[in-house]
């Protein structure tokens, strides 16, 4: 029997799995001082005005805790910087510094790279129709997910 929807979630976490692998070794042989979950991280706030931790956690689907941990190691690094939002105190948003702008450019560098060579040479393959979809699948899941939480 024909399942399409267990062969999508499959091969979308092998694909997953088999990126981050190559990620982090790309990461780490280009000596960047981040993983790819802080890269996500990275990219998530340089996408996200007025992101704030909570919320970056709950996007990424990871504990607060290891949010807290990632945060911490970013700002020492000197890659991301929490300000006070002047509407809530206890709200801490989260920026870019020009050196996290910098890093993040050098990753997606990287991982053009990757994408390049792992995706088949066939005309048909086209970038721009499968985000569009997986935007929208994402998109779905987060107002979901958001509508169970509230």
């Amino acid at each position: 029997m024909e399942d399409s929807i267990l062969d999508f979630t499959t091969n979308l976490a092998i694909l997953h799995r088999q990126f981050q692998r190559a990620m982090n070794q790309l990461l780490e042989a280009d000596k960047m001082p981040v993983n790819i979950t802080e890269f996500y991280l990275l990219v998530l706030i340089s996408e996200t005005r007025q992101l704030n931790q909570r919320r970056a956690a709950w996007t990424m689907a990871v504990d607060e805790g290891l949010m807290a941990r990632m945060v911490h190691h970013l700002v020492e690094l000197e890659l991301i910087q929490k300000e006070t939002d002047p509407r809530d105190r206890r709200n801490r948003r989260l920026q870019l510094t020009p050196a996290g702008q910098e890093l993040v450019q050098q990753a997606i560098t990287v991982l053009h790279d990757w994408w390049q060579q792992a995706t088949p040479n066939q005309s048909d393959f086209d970038y721009a129709v499968i985000t569009a979809q997986l935007q929208r699948l994402s998109s779905r899941v987060l107002q979901k997910q958001q509508a169970n939480n509230h």
